[in-house]
């Protein structure tokens, strides 16, 4: 029987309100019940992109850029005090989380459905002035494109279910990509594929998703980079090209 996250998730406040303090999002939210899973998406952090050509992308190991935003995501790690590894067979992403694993004597699962999603209808699509219906008609590979996003949304949540039901009450740490990151938060938020198109993950970045013991998730935060010593400077639609 496969297992459901489900939403919306609120937090528990320390007291119990009383009827004049209740909203009305209040009166209708429903029981929280601990212990809360909490699962930490970990972005790879910068690639040696030069040997892309001669190894492959999926043997691209860090730059020296890359393993600078290690150490500093390394201190970062430590304060959350991961329970468990995840990882992609991409190498890239095993070496993010090599080092962290090995002096917190941690295990490296891996784990394939965190490999990379290849998005080859990757283009930009216009729509702060275009309505749905426009857009639908004017772009005749939308409707495709938001099929196979519903398609990859559903292997995002049940990787997230499998992960959740198999760590409950842990602190768990699922080293992978950009485009798999964002799915998997599309999937939660429950968007189109105009979400997806607008979002974008940054290198060396932890994102965090709680989940209670009924499934009920909430998205703590997207993309933080607190760990780096600033933020980066590039222009995001550029990344998006390069990366």
């Amino acid at each position: 029987m496969s297992l459901k996250l489900r939403t919306p998730f609120v937090n528990v406040n320390l007291h119990t309100p009383s009827a004049d303090e209740q909203t009305p999002y209040a009166k209708t939210r429903q029981p929280i019940n601990g212990p809360y899973t909490k699962i930490y998406l970990i972005r790879h952090c910068h690639p040696n992109y030069s040997l892309k050509e001669t190894l492959g992308d999926a043997n691209m190991p860090l730059s020296d850029l890359g393993r600078g935003q290690r150490k500093l995501l390394n201190k970062k790690l430590k304060q959350i005090d991961l329970d468990k590894i995840y990882i992609s067979e991409l190498i890239r992403a095993k070496e993010t989380a090599q080092d962290f694993a090995k002096k917190h004597k941690k295990r490296m699962y891996v784990d394939k459905r965190l490999n990379e999603v290849d998005w080859t209808e990757w283009y930009k699509i216009k729509y702060f002035r275009m309505s749905e219906k426009t857009r639908v008609k004017k772009i005749k590979e939308y409707k495709t494109m938001d099929k196979e996003m519903h398609k990859l949304h559903a292997k995002s949540r049940r990787l997230l279910a499998d992960i959740y039901k198999k760590n409950k009450g842990k602190k768990i740490g699922l080293f992978c990509h950009g485009n798999l990151i964002r799915s998997m938060v599309t999937s939660v938020l429950n968007t189109d594929v105009i979400g997806f198109l607008s979002m974008e993950i940054y290198q060396s970045s932890v994102t965090k998703l709680v989940i209670d013991r009924d499934g009920y998730i909430k998205i703590n935060y997207i993309n933080n980079i607190c760990h780096l010593p600033h933020k980066p400077n590039e222009d995001l639609f550029l990344a998006a090209l390069n990366q």
